[in-house]
């Protein structure tokens, strides 16, 4: 499938120089709700020939499709996003690479993932579909957990978004904070969907011990 993505993009566009899959179709396929492309092309091309080249190739979800020209830098949480999970489908990697090369996380940008964390756990009950509030409680509590990875990585002053190696260069207690993040917030609560039933009681638990984490970090780095 991934090298019919490709010759489908590369049939379009033959000044593409590197796709890259990123998001929870990477590291979550198995719950996955849509599969994120980043293109990045020496041309731009109207846009919904990109969408077009890949609508019948009957994927299990919707494809969503962003185009960047070689020379643009991707900053914010949207770096970070494909920072933390990617796999370069076509190309070397090297594009994504300058195009990140200015990536500069901050305790603000942790502070608003936990905004918007916040906001899909409030949003929860004006769902009416049943899988659609599941996912969307499981969404907010990655939410925290993205919080606490971006915390890190302004902390580490790094740009690698990998949990494992963030959790490895952290100093005691941050540490085993960060870990239990991963294990509860990531792979349980998210991955595995297995968040209690008083999920919100639980949400508004995790969010103060991440933003209690996020808060000690920064007081750190000041030091």
């Amino acid at each position: 499938m991934k090298e019919r993505i490709c010759r489908r993009l590369v049939g379009y566009d033959k000044d593409i120089v590197e796709i890259i899959q990123f998001g929870s179709s990477v590291y979550a396929p198995e719950h996955a709700r849509d599969l994120d492309l980043l293109v990045i092309t020496k041309d731009k091309k109207e846009y919904g020939g990109y969408l077009d080249s890949l609508e019948d190739l009957n994927f299990p979800f919707d494809a969503d499709v962003v185009v960047k020209g070689e020379d643009e830098e991707l900053r914010g949480d949207f770096a970070c996003q494909i920072l933390g999970a990617f796999e370069v489908l076509y190309g070397d990697g090297k594009y994504l690479s300058k195009m990140t090369k200015n990536f500069d996380p901050s305790f603000e940008d942790a502070y608003a993932v936990l905004r918007k964390a916040k906001r899909d756990m409030d949003s929860v009950g004006e769902l009416e579909g049943k899988e659609d509030r599941e996912w969307s409680i499981r969404v907010a509590f990655n939410g925290l957990f993205h919080a606490a990875r971006v915390a890190a990585m302004t902390y580490l002053a790094v740009e690698n978004s990998r949990w494992g190696r963030l959790k490895r260069r952290l100093p005691s207690p941050y540490k085993e904070e960060f870990e239990s993040f991963i294990n509860v917030l990531h792979i349980d609560y998210f991955y595995n969907g297995n968040y209690p039933e008083n999920y919100e009681e639980a949400f508004e638990k995790w969010h103060k011990k991440v933003e209690d984490f996020v808060r000690r970090l920064k007081g750190m780095k000041k030091k």
